[in-house]
């Protein structure tokens, strides 16, 4: 299902003590936390949501477990 989602974008560690430990772009909004990804984009590393970090965003996706997988996003 196709949602919106807005808040500010940060970079945090990501899956503290798995495998998959990683510094993510994630989405912080009023509901939680999201890790942002984008369609067919390396999800430990996407140089356009880097470009994101520290800005307030509104986001279109799906939700995908802790991620978020974005179509759109709009610059607040």
């Amino acid at each position: 299902m196709i949602e919106k989602l807005s808040g500010e974008v940060r970079k945090e560690r990501f899956g503290v003590g798995s495998k998959s430990e990683h510094d993510a772009v994630m989405l912080i909004t009023e509901n939680g936390r999201f890790r942002l990804q984008r369609k067919n984009a390396n999800p430990f590393g996407d140089a356009k949501l880097d470009g994101l970090v520290g800005k307030r965003i509104e986001a279109r996706g799906q939700r995908a477990g802790p991620s978020f997988v974005i179509d759109d996003v709009t610059e607040l």
